[in-house]
């Protein structure tokens, strides 16, 4: 009985955590990315916005955040529709690009027929970087209710930086 009780706790907790968007805010994300040079340049953080509904239609205030990413999020708060003033949040956070092996030949045609000769490896293995473009970007979701404030989750990939002399060195 008492397990039960604290199931039903659990869960209505979670449910009071992970709100939907109210039905007054018309959020768009069509277009939302996260600005090439602030991944490049490892730049993370949370853009503050203010959208302000009035007479001439709405105003779309900058709070605090980064200049890089600033533009990115100042755009496509633009974009949304409201009757009330909401604050959002833009979460900018990078993750580490993946890792993974690649047989790469040990020196040319002739090193590698005295390498078999000798009964050695002909191939080394080398960790490279993997580029991967993608971009998620989560559904927008109530952080507090009064003063309504809004949090949307942008998540890329640290690009991989690996120029031709990198691969030379390598060797």
């Amino acid at each position: 009985m008492i397990l039960t009780k604290l199931v039903c706790l659990g869960v209505l907790a979670l449910g009071a955590t992970a709100q939907d968007v109210p039905i007054e805010v018309k959020y768009n994300l069509t277009g939302m990315t996260y600005p090439r040079i602030g991944q490049l340049a490892r730049v993370e953080g949370v853009v503050k916005l203010s959208l302000i509904p009035n007479e001439a239609g709405q105003e779309v205030t900058l709070i605090s955040g980064h200049p890089i990413l600033a533009p990115q999020a100042k755009d496509n708060l633009a974009k949304w529709r409201t009757n009330q003033p909401v604050t959002v949040n833009y979460i900018f956070k990078l993750t580490d690009p993946e890792i993974v092996k690649v047989r790469v030949p040990k020196g040319d045609a002739f090193d590698r027929l005295w390498l078999r000769v000798f009964h050695l490896a002909t191939y080394t293995e080398q960790p490279r970087c993997q580029n991967s473009s993608a971009i998620s970007i989560s559904k927008p979701r109530v952080a507090q209710q009064s003063p309504l404030i809004v949090e949307v989750e942008i998540t890329a990939e640290v690009p991989c930086v690996q120029t031709e002399t990198s691969l030379v060195a390598a060797r």
